[in-house]
């Protein structure tokens, strides 16, 4: 089977190794290896997104989401200032001739 990448990398720093995750294996992998002490709601909810994909039933971007999400709460995905996603922006700017009406 072919990784399922992910569109976006999720950055992580993780006991002062930096690691990058861009597939959604490498996130059920990274997951599966959590300690099972620290596994919580948003832990759970995070698997459960990714299994979701891994099956179909749910858009791998939807799961990449909950992961990283459960970076962010959990204090390991890596700071970094913020980039738009040039696609979205291009859909929600409004273009030039509706800003001059």
């Amino acid at each position: 089977m072919d990784a399922i990448r992910f569109r976006v990398p999720i950055r992580l720093h993780v006991g002062g190794k930096p690691i990058e995750i861009d597939t959604l294996q490498g996130a059920v992998d990274f997951l599966r290896e959590w300690p099972g002490a620290r596994r919580g709601p948003v832990y759970t909810c995070a698997m459960k997104g990714c299994d979701a994909a891994l099956v179909g039933s749910m858009k791998v971007e939807h799961a990449r989401k909950a992961f990283e999400s459960f970076a962010r709460i959990t204090g390991i995905l890596e700071n970094r200032s913020y980039a738009p996603d040039p696609v979205v922006t291009l859909r929600t700017t409004p273009s030039a001739a509706t800003m001059h009406r």
